[in-house]
C-alpha cells in the first residue's frame, strides 16, 4: 500500500508544478516594460549664432599676393537652442538626480558658448588666384552649456545642468576677396576636450565679409554648432545639441 500511495503522488505533484509555471509565465507578460533612459536631444535649426573676433598682428597685416601674416586672435560666439521631446511610456530623461518620466512631452532649452585663445595665421595666394587666402587658428578653447528640461505637467520637476569645458582649439577656412572691401568666406573650427579627447564640438561658418575700415569687418552668414558632452554621471541622460541659423559677427583687426 505505501509504494501504490507513493506512484500516486508523482503526477499530483507534476500537475501542481506545471498550473504553477503556466500562472508564473501569465503573469509575466502583463508586466509592464522595463523604465529606459532616453539622451537629451536639442535640435534647433532656426536660431542665430552671434559672434565676435579680435585679430592682432604684431607686424601689420600685408594683402600683397603670397604675404604670410602671424598673429594673435580672440573669439567668443553664443548659440541658443530650443525643441521638444516626446517621451513614450516607459522612457524617461534624468539630470543631477531629477527625472522626467513619459508620456508626456519635454521642452528643452540649451545656451551654448564658446571662445577660444590662438595664434593665427593667413596665406594669400599669387598669380590668378591672388584674391584667394587661407587662414588658421590653433590655441586654447573653452565651452559652456546651460541645459533647461521642463514639462508640460503641473508639479513636475525641473531639469538643470551647467556643464564647462576646456582643452585645444584648432580652425581652417579660404577666404576669396571680391574687392578690397568685400570678401566670401568659410572656416570649420573644432574643439577637443582634454582630458578626454573623444568629446568635442564642431562650429562651422560661411560669411560674407565688409570691411569698410582696415580696423573694422562685418561678417553676415550660416552657422551652426554641434555639442555632446559627456554624462554628468552614470544616471544622467547623454546630452545632444545641435543648433544653426544665420549669424552677425563682428571682427576687429589690428
Amino acid at each position: 500500500m505505501k509504494k501504490a500511495s507513493t506512484f500516486v503522488a508523482f503526477p499530483i505533484d507534476a500537475a501542481a508544478v506545471i498550473l504553477i509555471t503556466a500562472c508564473g509565465l501569465a503573469a509575466c507578460g502583463n508586466l509592464p516594460p522595463a523604465p529606459v533612459l532616453k539622451p537629451i536631444e536639442v535640435r534647433d535649426a532656426y536660431t542665430a549664432i552671434p559672434s565676435g573676433r579680435v585679430s592682432w598682428y604684431p607686424q601689420g597685416f600685408d594683402t600683397a599676393p603670397r604675404s604670410l601674416n602671424w598673429g594673435v586672435e580672440l573669439e567668443y560666439a553664443r548659440g541658443t537652442g530650443r525643441s521638444d521631446q516626446t517621451l513614450g511610456s516607459n522612457e524617461f530623461v534624468s539630470l543631477g538626480g531629477n527625472a522626467l518620466q513619459g508620456p508626456q512631452e519635454v521642452h528643452h532649452h540649451a545656451d551654448l558658448r564658446y571662445g577660444h585663445l590662438g595664434v593665427t595665421g593667413n596665406q594669400r595666394f599669387g598669380g590668378r588666384v591672388s584674391a584667394l587666402e587661407v587662414e588658421w587658428v590653433a590655441g586654447l578653447g573653452f565651452a559652456q552649456l546651460n541645459l533647461v528640461s521642463q514639462s508640460r505637467i503641473a508639479g513636475s520637476p525641473t531639469l538643470s545642468a551647467r556643464q564647462e569645458f576646456s582643452g585645444v582649439a584648432f580652425g581652417v577656412g579660404p577666404r576669396w576677396n571680391i574687392t578690397d572691401e568685400m570678401a566670401l568666406e568659410g572656416r570649420l573650427q573644432l574643439l577637443h576636450f582634454w582630458p578626454s579627447f573623444d568629446e568635442s564640438l564642431w562650429y562651422p561658418e560661411i560669411a560674407v565679409r565688409y570691411r569698410p575700415t582696415k580696423t573694422l569687418a562685418l561678417r553676415m552668414g550660416y552657422s551652426s554648432m554641434s555639442f555632446d558632452p559627456s554624462k554628468q554621471n552614470g544616471g544622467d541622460s547623454a546630452v545632444r545639441v545641435r543648433i544653426s541659423g544665420p549669424f552677425l559677427g563682428l571682427h576687429l583687426v589690428f
